[in-house]
């Protein structure tokens, strides 16, 4: 019987790596050699200079089956920052693929971050569905908006508008960690975001400074629209964060004034109630929804999340006030994968403050997959929610109320960093 292990890629497995990743991920790169070999410096540089990004092989003897790039991450959660692991670039040699072979990258996944006593990952997934059978619960939904420039309202004033260049890129920064620190489920920004906003050509990078502080900043390129008419772009936002109205109106402004070179703006994001703020939200497709419902913006499923050590996530929450709940539960989670989850803990809640036991009296038992759990603590989605789609058994129906105030989240997550 074949030995299959994973470790840390040398630099001499990189090249195999590339071209596993490339196979499995024909759209990252072409397959010539040469762009082969710029990914392979680019992989042991990432590796070699950020000590926040690994990655590994699964080795079958001597032969490298396939491979994954680890992050370490901080977020917010609940507006206390705390370290995550990120996975992402999980890839299987095509010869191996219904080998398990993605499950081994996974399970050693959950090891690394386990050792380093990180108690909740997150994932990019390239199928939904088959992360949600190994515990992953949704994240947000991302919204993507393609409207008019004329959409975005017009403010008074541009006059606090500048360009960006790479001497700012520590402003900017400064100004994302601002707002991260605010906002639940938002990563700090590393290193290497930094760099990739800064020294890529196709972006422009403005951002709206008072007092010596930059505020807001918007990160966009364009994209064409036609081969034969030159004039026919689109303006694709990669990243729009604001600390104040004013900031973002004048971002906006900007926006609004670009309609006699951009044909839509292409807006991702993951704010539920924007179209309060655009004016014609439709998409140009003229379709309609029945009875009258306007197409504006497409919605799509992508960042997963996990708990990957129950008891450690909820003593790491021990701050935060669960709505001032007072109960003691029983907390029962299905978790096939990681068989020190799959149990059950008391958790008694006094005034929304949290403690952790192993047993003793409860008022109501909750039994729940690692997956939902992973969702409903984020505030994803709600308990009631949860229960009227049979996600949830829960003991006594009458507490299905308490039960929902304790879990309920006012503020949903939102995540920009992409891995």
């Amino acid at each position: 019987m074949k030995l299959r292990f994973v470790e840390k890629l040398k630099e001499e497995a990189f090249i195999k790596f590339v071209d596993i990743a490339v196979g499995a991920y024909p759209g990252i790169s072409d397959a010539s050699q040469q762009s082969k070999e710029q990914l392979k410096k680019l992989f042991l540089h990432n590796q070699i200079n950020n000590p926040a990004i690994n990655y590994y092989g699964l080795w079958t003897d001597d032969k490298l089956m396939g491979g994954m790039r680890l992050h370490d991450f901080e977020m917010n959660i609940f507006s206390k920052i705390i370290p995550i692991g990120g996975v992402g670039l999980v890839a299987v040699d095509l010869l191996h693929k219904k080998e398990k072979a993605a499950k081994e990258l996974i399970d050693h996944f959950f090891k690394v971050f386990l050792e380093k006593r990180v108690h909740f990952v997150a994932l990019y997934p390239f199928r939904p569905d088959f992360y949600k059978k190994m515990g992953f619960g949704y994240g947000p939904k991302m919204h993507q908006y393609l409207v008019e420039p004329s959409s975005f309202p017009k403010g008074p004033t541009k006059e606090h508008l500048r360009y960006l260049q790479e001497q700012d890129q520590y402003k900017l920064k400064a100004c994302y960690n601002r707002i991260a620190a605010k906002r639940h489920g938002m990563f700090l920004k590393t290193e290497s975001e930094l760099l990739a906003i800064f020294n890529n050509p196709q972006h422009y990078i403005i951002a709206f400074e008072k007092d010596n502080d930059i505020q807001g900043y918007m990160v966009f390129s364009f994209k064409k629209q036609s081969e034969t008419n030159f004039m026919l772009n689109n303006l694709i936002i990669k990243e729009l964060l604001y600390e104040t109205p004013e900031a973002l109106l004048e971002l906006s402004t900007f926006l609004n004034s670009q309609a006699d070179q951009v044909n839509r703006i292409e807006w991702n994001t993951q704010d539920d109630n924007i179209h309060f703020f655009l004016g014609d939200t439709r998409n140009g497709t003229g379709h309609l929804i029945p009875s009258v419902y306007h197409a504006s913006s497409v919605a799509g499923i992508g960042l997963m999340y996990r708990i990957i050590n129950v008891i450690g996530f909820f003593n790491e929450l021990k701050t935060h006030n669960f709505n001032g709940s007072s109960l003691t539960f029983k907390l029962t989670v299905l978790d096939s994968l990681l068989i020190e989850n799959n149990q059950s803990i008391m958790i008694q809640a006094v005034g929304g403050h949290i403690e952790i036991w192993d047993s003793g009296n409860y008022d109501v038992e909750l039994v729940i997959d690692i997956a939902e759990l992973s969702s409903l603590v984020m505030g994803i989605v709600t308990m009631k929610e949860l229960f009227m789609l049979g996600k949830v058994k829960v003991s006594n129906e009458q507490y299905i109320e308490v039960l929902n105030q304790f879990f309920f989240v006012y503020e949903k997550p939102i995540c920009v960093t992409a891995f």
